[in-house]
């Protein structure tokens, strides 16, 4: 079977919320929905053009199931068009979109929206062992923020205890990356344009109430990890012949994707090898790449990644990354998507890489148009 060509449109995405600040309101579906309907509006293509679509988030919430459908469905889009959910925590956002790649390439489908979305603020509370029992023992609530925090598997381990074991305290090195973030942070805000969808609300004393700007940079983040972020990124995953009939203009040609897993004591790993694998599968080295887009859980695992494959500075994270911007499992493999097609020039390779709890790395290919 001939494999076919799958190329991505730009990103849209909603602003990146602090948890409980301006997004609190909204659920996830809400935040997918909105940026949905811009995408569409952005590329001018009929809603039931679109195939499939498949939506990751990491922090599913108990209402809606399906979020993937449901999003959908939230922004009155035709029911004729299905949708499903991928959950593979901080991958969860470009497992969507290798699923998307994998479906155009395989000749299945034409056109399939891509993307992911996490609400921190909207993170439910849950009981156990409550379901045929209520004993006053049992009656404990359940963050689920502070379980996702501790999914590590099989043993429960925090980010916070992660990085503890793998680094000690953060380095030198690492705290002068995390200082320089702020600024590259910046220098992207001016070029989303109709990239950055707002999201907005009427208030009975204040009228209507817009967050159109990122919320985490320029404020002070206390420790060495990046900070949780509500957001909804989403881009159209299309095939050579698609991109002619409906006159779409692609950003960049997916050329592949690599995944493995690894200890769950050391994700970093996990993401380092799924780009040595992907790269070898390619014929490819480090130095036939432009830039790196590297998961920023700490600047620490950013510089040992990047140690680990020989990569230098000035080809990593050129426009910052979850450490200023904040960090949404569910969508950062689309939004970090984004910021590396803002940073190629045209003919350039670029290399997408994630490292997930549990010990999971995933890493995507593409190529600037």
């Amino acid at each position: 079977m001939n494999e076919q060509r799958v190329f991505v449109t730009s990103v849209v995405r909603t602003p990146l919320g602090a948890p409980g600040k301006g997004l609190d309101r909204f659920m996830s579906s809400d935040l997918a929905a909105k940026a949905i309907l811009r995408l569409l509006e952005k590329n001018s293509l009929d809603p039931l053009a679109v195939d499939q679509v498949v939506l990751g988030q990491s922090l599913p919430s108990t209402m809606p199931n399906n979020i993937g459908h449901f999003a959908w469905l939230k922004a009155e889009l035709p029911v004729d068009v299905p949708g499903y959910t991928v959950q593979s925590n901080a991958d969860s956002g470009l497992q969507a979109l290798r699923n998307a790649y994998n479906l155009i390439a395989s000749g299945n489908e034409q056109i399939v929206l891509a993307g992911g979305a996490d609400s921190y603020s909207a993170a439910p509370f849950v009981m156990r062992d409550v379901r045929l029992h209520f004993f006053p023992q049992d009656r404990i609530v359940i963050d689920s923020l502070d379980e996702a925090e501790c999914c590590t598997q099989p043993e429960p381990m925090s980010r916070k205890e992660q990085f503890e074991k793998a680094h000690g305290e953060e380095s030198e090195a690492a705290k002068a990356f995390r200082a320089a973030e702020e600024e590259k942070a910046a220098a992207l805000a001016g070029l989303l344009g109709d990239e950055l969808v707002p999201m907005s609300w009427v208030d009975r004393k204040k009228g209507e109430i817009v967050i159109n700007a990122d919320e985490w940079p320029g404020k002070a983040k206390e420790g060495p990890l990046s900070p949780n972020a509500d957001c909804a990124a989403v881009t159209l995953a299309v095939s050579e012949e698609a991109l002619a009939a409906k006159g779409l203009k692609p950003a960049a040609e997916l050329l592949g994707f690599a995944s493995l897993g690894g200890s769950p004591d050391d994700p970093v790993k996990a993401g380092a090898e799924a780009v040595k694998k992907l790269l070898a599968k390619k014929g490819l080295k480090a130095e036939d790449v432009a830039l790196f887009e590297i998961a920023e859980n700490s600047a620490d695992d950013v510089l040992a990644l990047a140690a680990s494959l020989n990569i230098p500075a000035g080809k990593i994270n050129p426009f910052g990354g979850a450490l200023a911007f904040g960090r949404c499992d569910g969508a950062e493999g689309i939004l970090m998507l984004q910021r590396l097609l803002h940073a190629l020039r045209p003919g350039e390779c670029g290399v997408i890489a994630l490292y997930s709890a549990g010990g999971m790395g995933m890493a995507a290919l593409l190529q600037k148009c």
